[in-house]
């Protein structure tokens, strides 16, 4: 992908499967990157470590402090230089019936997924107002994990969905104001990944198995390295005119399946 080689990336959430993915891609197209995870800091930087030694880094972010985010790319950027991309892909999810589900529960699937979007967005995009701009080029990129039903419901996922459909708009709106300033902002929003907290409910839980197999019109789950170039390519000069819009990886799952 044109325009991705030596960029400064931060990802947040990224030790996780998806996170590592979108790492491993960046790196391979030339750019460096920041690891922010809550992981242990040895754990961070030896994970950092294994996809490169001289390209990646870790730190610890934790995406529902402003000060944590802060601190977080204050280091990114003595790394990197400036940031280039923000990918906001920290995430959590708490699967509870309606009239089950706590307080508690509903407030910390928000606070990260949704408040750690606007933290990690809005960081982001004050330092890559500082970034040199020739004439109308695009002078910083935010990108997002999303999910297919931040559009749909899902059973039992009266938190996750509406963080993600929050999400949603929080984005439409960063893109429409930022744009005049050079930054562009989109969603990756992937469908049932065999990955991470979804692999973990999958391999458990047979009654959710089953579902997610019947809801898939490609008869599989998505894997995170299809989702990671997704993530690329909107961060390349390929889609340097593309602001706003969500890209729905999800194996035909908004289709809606039918017999």
């Amino acid at each position: 992908m044109k325009g991705i080689s030596g960029k400064g990336v931060f990802i947040s959430g990224g030790c996780g499967d998806i996170g590592r993915a979108v790492a491993i891609r960046f790196l391979e197209a030339g750019a460096r990157v920041v690891l922010g995870d809550l992981l242990p800091l040895q754990a961070g930087r030896a994970a950092a470590k294994r996809l490169s030694a001289t390209a990646a880094q870790y730190v610890r972010c934790d995406v529902t402090s402003a000060e944590s985010v802060m601190r977080a790319f204050q280091h990114a950027v003595g790394f990197l230089g400036q940031i280039d991309v923000a990918i906001s892909n920290a995430g959590t999810v708490t699967n509870e019936a309606f009239l089950k589900l706590t307080e508690r529960g509903w407030q910390r699937t928000l606070d990260v997924n949704l408040t750690g979007s606007f933290l990690v967005a809005q960081t982001a995009a004050r330092l890559m107002m500082k970034n040199a701009r020739r004439g109308r080029a695009r002078r910083g990129v935010i990108l997002f994990t999303g999910s297919w039903v931040q559009t749909m419901p899902w059973p039992h996922g009266a938190s996750y969905c509406a963080s993600k459909g929050g999400q949603l708009m929080l984005m439409k709106i960063i893109a429409q104001e930022l744009a005049p300033h050079g930054i562009t902002a989109n969603i990756v929003a992937p469908g049932l990944v065999y990955a991470g907290l979804t692999k973990a409910i999958y391999d458990r839980d047979r009654r959710f198995a089953k579902l997610v197999d019947k809801t898939v019109p490609l008869l599989r789950m998505c894997s995170a390295e299809e989702v990671a170039g997704t993530f690329l390519y909107l961060a390349s000069n390929d889609a340097a005119y593309i602001t706003g819009t969500s890209v729905v990886i999800d194996g035909g799952a908004t289709l809606v399946r039918r017999e």
